[in-house]
């Protein structure tokens, strides 16, 4: 395959993992996180073919083989574009999962507070103390069907 129509096709396959970034990152902000695990498929691929072609470009090839310069230029361009994206997609991804473990460990110390020593209902439907104070102890709830 020339060189030059590698390059074609590594400019497309740019293309399309820009893109796939960019949506990650809008599902990212519209707290969308169902939309992610397709993407996350579809990254994968095109981050692969991504690594393929350009793995294949650096082979040493004949002299007659060479690219224009303004392929060349376009490449250099959608290679900057290319690792901004990947810089930003990385933070936003960063960003989330750390909200995701801020939240977790806000229900986990939530759950491990000493909670008030309650043991129930009392006939008027008022929360009952009791007088054991451990924190693993659960409050009853009295359930009616």
């Amino acid at each position: 395959m020339p060189k030059s129509s590698r390059v074609t096709e590594l400019l497309a396959i740019t293309s399309r993992l820009i893109s796939c970034l960019q949506q990650e990152m809008e599902a990212i902000r519209a707290m969308r996180p169902e939309a992610l695990k397709q993407m996350q498929v579809e990254k994968i691929a095109l981050a692969d073919t991504y690594r393929a072609f350009t793995l294949a470009l650096k082979e040493p090839s004949d002299e007659n083989q060479a690219i224009s310069g303004a392929l060349k230029d376009e490449l250099i361009e959608a290679t900057e574009r290319v690792q901004a994206a990947v810089t930003e997609n990385l933070r936003a991804l960063r960003a989330m999962r750390d909200v995701n473990e801020r939240v977790m460990r806000a229900v986990v110390s939530a759950l491990d507070e000493k909670r008030s020593s309650v043991t129930g209902y009392d006939a008027r439907g008022s929360l009952r103390k009791g007088r054991r104070t451990t924190a693993a102890e659960p409050a009853a709830v009295q359930q009616r069907a």
